[in-house]
């Protein structure tokens, strides 16, 4: 399928995604257990990965993907907003900055598969005592 077409489309929603993105990280910075935020970014996620998914970029999608799982655990409550898990959601935000940069100048998302930011991600989960194979 030739996605051509939807490249423009693609790349002002994930500017405005992102944007999306980065207010709701900046408030959950000061509010730390705002569920509006919470919910926000796992919508923002959701929507991301099934766009990413759509034009193709493997890599962004893995990425959004681990984005989507912590936020769902903090959708129930299993985790918990902290300086940590920040610093690491504000590392994607400059990795899907990264991916969407390339997007813009080559139609390609790049190569960095961002593995040392999803292995943080998987292991706050296993501290927290969740699996992340289930996923």
């Amino acid at each position: 399928m030739d996605v051509s077409e939807y490249l423009e489309n693609f790349i002002e929603c994930m500017k405005e995604e992102l944007e999306t993105f980065n207010n709701q990280l900046l408030l959950l910075e000061k509010e730390p257990e705002n569920k509006d935020a919470i919910n926000e970014i796992f919508r923002m996620a959701h929507s991301l990965k099934g766009m990413a998914g759509s034009m193709g970029y493997k890599r962004m999608k893995r990425l959004i993907q681990a984005i989507e799982n912590i936020f769902m655990e903090m959708q129930y409550d299993k985790m918990k907003v902290n300086p940590e898990l920040l610093d690491i959601l504000f590392q994607c935000l400059n990795a899907l900055k990264e991916h969407l940069s390339c997007i813009m100048e080559t139609s390609d998302e790049g190569t960095n598969d961002n593995e040392s930011i999803i292995a943080r991600f998987d292991a706050i989960l296993l501290k927290q005592g969740i699996s992340n194979e289930s996923r």
